[in-house]
């Protein structure tokens, strides 16, 4: 059934859900996720460089470690722990971060008659660990992590569970993405997509209906004028 859309009426805003990736659009974790993917990758006999790592943000940990090291069965959940146990040291060593003004964001966005959701490749586990330190999960009405769904991103699985259990159409949906990989989830899920450039550069986000460079000052109300009037 499609949702009615009261941000039309009651807010100037044309959708009736907005839906957060989590890993770089809500926190800085790329780093600490790096790091903990270079010493998986060393544990069985692989070297990983941050240029190698940086195509990989936005897909599954069971894909990555199905195709990049050709793990299956036991060995890959083995894989999986390790890779848990060691974002879990690093991240509670160095803190978590949420991306600069980001909270902002997500109180204004609540403060409009619009539904929220999180949708994140990140296990249950990873999410939970990050949402539960900085408080967050109370800013979203529903939250899908990558075990749920069959096919990773560039795929829009996850983008199209998530507007699911919003109870809202897909073509009413807005993501927040900061991944290529992300992006191309959310256009495969016929979302509007607004990028920010935390990881990527402009240019790699380029499919994307508009492109941010931070949360600073923003405004939802306004990056929807944007996406409807691009030359303006």
């Amino acid at each position: 059934m499609k949702a009615t859309k009261p941000g039309v009426f009651l807010a100037g805003i044309p959708y009736a859900g907005v839906i957060f990736d989590m890993d770089g659009t809500l926190i800085e974790s790329t780093e600490a996720d790096f790091l903990a993917w270079k010493w998986v990758f060393a544990d069985f006999g692989h070297e990983l460089s941050f240029q190698d790592y940086m195509p990989m943000l936005g897909i599954r940990s069971t894909d990555l470690l199905h195709y990049k090291l050709h793990l299956e069965g036991d060995v890959l959940q083995q894989a999986l722990a390790k890779k848990m146990a060691y974002f879990r040291e690093i991240a509670e060593g160095n803190g978590i971060h949420p991306v600069p003004y980001v909270e902002e964001f997500l109180k204004q966005v609540r403060s409009y008659p619009i539904k929220t959701a999180l949708a994140t490749s990140s296990r249950r586990e990873k999410m939970y660990l990050l949402m539960e330190k900085l408080g967050w999960l109370h800013y979203f009405d529903a939250v899908v992590t990558g075990e749920e769904v069959h096919h990773g991103k560039p795929a829009p699985d996850i983008f199209l569970q998530a507007a699911e259990r919003l109870g809202i159409a897909p073509v009413d949906c807005v993501v927040l993405e900061d991944a290529a990989n992300g992006v191309a989830a959310a256009k495969h899920a016929q979302m509007t997509c607004i990028a920010i450039t935390t990881t990527h550069s402009a240019e790699q986000l380029q499919q994307a209906d508009l492109v941010v460079d931070s949360y600073e000052h923003a405004d939802l109300r306004d990056w929807c004028q944007l996406i409807k009037s691009p030359a303006l």
